[in-house]
């Protein structure tokens, strides 16, 4: 045997050997590179598809929509705005423009009460639209408290509850947020909302915080007794650290039925990217000093806000491009023409459509005819449609001893305008459900002259104890000027006259007085009502939107319908040195 040869051999094979170890550590150490590189990844939440360039997505949010997937209120046809419709149709272009990574809908709250065709459908029509048009989250306003709010609003597991119209039929899976919301009896969080959500989009997880203000005050009191709300923003930011922590979400939203400020103002901007909010109908879209950005869509459907979403490949987020769209400002645009056709969404007009054939009989009855227009103004003072509702109030229970009428300027929800060009306008069922379309229940309470001057103080600090009234008129003084905050002012009443020339003792507390006024007014914390008991059992009491409806009609039948409107003072400011006198 040749040894000098097997000992190159030997010796070539041990260096094969060593070649093929070093292989496999240089094999290992890369594999572990990779892993450790993927780690970091994850960690920022930066998969492989994230590093390549930053996503743009689009945040689009609506609010208090209160019903109005369509704006009905004049009766004519050739004239409703198609408004969700239209809506849909800029949210479905921008999907599909390629400007953006993606789209991500909010909405704040309130989305049933406040039209005849919602309450008449039980909401189904809008619970339809949100199924349609897709919407990622939505916060827990406080009118979803109005109806039965596990029934109409949201399903016990957390999302929006199912329904039916027509041949429209559906479960959406569309999360409903109020992180602090709590069962009144336990303590415990309620199961059917959820504190927050997390939205794929473009690659990219966007959580939603939900928070709901302390609205209490905003509700029917039965209505929110079994629940109480947490409004602490301590607790807020400690929950959206713990999101940010646990869920390593790209970017977060805290999505609120509360005022964008206030929300804005209180969360850390080192774990917030934006603010979406409601409740408070108004156009929000600025940005907080402490830098976080905020909108708010207004109300009724009149428009939306948006903000885009920066992500860069570093994990970087950027706000761009916030701001409020209005679409009621060209209300031609938004008519069922042939014209317009290509911008109203066609899924959504068939479920307009659905809507108004399921209420059009009942809602186009006209109940009669008024020369003067029937108007919401919100101002400290009253108004023609506060007069008038309260007239209405005072008529249904004047049989039963009511010598005045009290309600809140919040409860009335819509103007009734004459067209312009016109000297009248008929009052339809629909204008009926518009105006006051909550379903109040009237009480009727006996009081004495220094509980009735009460009661005119407290409203003038806080319209919720009813600040429009029919059946007296008094006479006030005021600390502070119209530029001092309601609530900061100080009212003294110094005379109250009844209609029919009653002059009442505002220190008087022997006589009584027979008074009407809304549930909602009746149990408002602190109300001067609180602990008596109404002169008619609440299961009897009359419902107030369907009294007004048989009330007209029996007016149409015996007069042929003319509706007379007050607009004649009911207090006066008498304060020394006022500018102008004002009227309440």
């Amino acid at each position: 045997m040749d040894h000098s040869r097997q000992s190159h051999n030997e010796t070539a094979l041990k260096e094969v050997s060593e070649n093929e170890k070093y292989l496999e550590v240089l094999i290992a150490i890369l594999v572990l590179l990779s892993v450790f590189s993927m780690a970091i990844a994850e960690t920022s939440g930066l998969g492989p598809e994230k590093q390549s360039e930053a996503k743009r997505i689009l945040v689009v949010e609506t609010t208090d929509i209160h019903g109005y997937i369509m704006d009905a209120s004049s009766g004519r046809e050739e004239i409703f705005q198609y408004r969700l419709a239209y809506i849909a149709h800029l949210i479905n272009e921008a999907r599909a423009s390629g400007e953006y990574d993606d789209v991500l809908l909010l909405d704040g709250g309130d989305l049933y009460q406040g039209t005849p065709i919602s309450y008449l459908t039980g909401g189904a029509s809008i619970r339809a639209a949100l199924d349609v048009m897709n919407y990622d989250a939505i916060a827990l306003g406080n009118h979803e408290f109005d109806w039965e709010v596990t029934e109409y609003a949201v399903d016990q597991d957390g999302t929006i509850a199912p329904y039916v119209l027509g041949d429209y039929f559906g479960d959406a899976k569309t999360p409903i947020l109020a992180s602090n919301l709590y069962d009144a009896a336990t303590g415990e969080r309620v199961r059917f909302t959820r504190d927050y959500a997390i939205a794929e989009k473009a690659g990219m997880r966007i959580a939603i915080v939900g928070y709901i203000a302390d609205y209490r005050k905003d509700i029917l009191s039965e209505k929110i007794a079994p629940y109480t709300i947490d409004p602490d923003m301590n607790r807020l930011n400690a929950l959206i650290r713990k999101i940010r922590s646990e869920e390593k979400p790209d970017a977060l939203i805290v999505l609120a039925h509360e005022d964008p400020v206030n929300v804005a103002k209180a969360v850390d901007p080192s774990v917030v990217d934006l603010v979406a909010g409601g409740h408070s109908h108004l156009i929000k879209a600025d940005r907080a000093d402490n830098g976080i950005p905020y909108i708010q869509g207004y109300y009724y459907g009149h428009g939306f806000a948006s903000a885009v979403l920066v992500i860069a490949p570093n994990g970087e987020v950027t706000v761009e491009d916030v701001k409020y769209t209005g679409i009621t400002d060209n209300k031609e645009q938004l008519y069922a023409t042939e014209e317009n056709a290509a911008h109203l969404d066609p899924e959504i007009m068939k479920i307009s459509y659905a809507t108004w054939t399921a209420v059009q009989d009942e809602m186009s009855e006209v109940l009669g005819y008024t020369d003067t227009p029937i108007l919401k103004v919100n101002e400290l003072g009253a108004c023609s449609a506060g007069h008038w509702i309260t007239g209405l109030m005072l008529r249904v229970t004047q049989a039963d001893g009511a010598k005045m009428a009290f309600y809140n300027i919040g409860g009335i929800r819509a103007s009734l305008e004459i067209p312009e060009g016109e000297t009248i306008r008929d009052i339809t069922v629909y204008d009926m459900y518009s105006i006051t379309p909550f379903a109040n229940s009237l009480l009727l309470y006996d009081i004495t002259g220094q509980e009735l001057a009460m009661l005119l103080q407290q409203r003038l600090n806080d319209p919720n104890y009813g600040d429009q009234m029919t059946g007296l008129t008094f006479i006030y003084t005021a600390t502070g000027d119209s530029d001092t905050p309601r609530k900061e002012r100080e009212f003294t009443i110094r005379s109250i006259t009844l209609d029919d020339g009653t002059e009442v003792d505002i220190n008087d507390t022997e006589t009584r007085y027979r008074v009407c006024t809304s549930i909602y007014n009746a149990t408002m914390p602190g109300s001067i009502f609180t602990g008596k008991e109404p002169v008619i059992p609440l299961a009897d009491a009359p419902i107030d939107n369907d009294e007004y409806i048989r009330l007209l009609r029996e007016q149409k039948k015996a007069d042929g319908g003319y509706i007379a409107v007050d607009t004649g003072l009911r207090g006066i400011d008498i304060t020394e040195h006022s500018e102008t006198e004002k009227q309440n």
